[in-house]
């Protein structure tokens, strides 16, 4: 498999994790509710998957441009918009 449809998979997973834990401080699932701390969740969920990500396939992966559209906007986008469905419709 491709060095970049690994990346994107690994960060896609990553994003359902971290839109759950943000839609359940964003609900007051853990006994308050805090957008600002949800939000915080996912960028340090972000890093670390990247820390990973870089780990496992650091010489394949070079260069900012590569960690932009491999990594940060699919997991950006797809948090944000399941992260917003969740917090509507649960």
């Amino acid at each position: 498999m491709d060095t970049t449809v690994k990346t994107v998979s690994i960060h896609l997973v990553a994003a359902v994790v971290a839109a759950i834990i943000s839609t359940a401080f964003t609900l007051g699932w853990f006994g308050f509710k805090n957008n600002v701390f949800a939000f915080v969740i996912g960028v340090v969920i972000l890093y670390f998957i990247g820390q990973y990500c870089k780990k496992a396939f650091g010489e394949e992966i070079s260069g900012f441009s590569t960690w932009l559209w491999d990594g940060i906007l699919p997991f950006g986008f797809f948090w944000f918009i399941l992260w917003t469905i969740l917090t509507n419709y649960l």
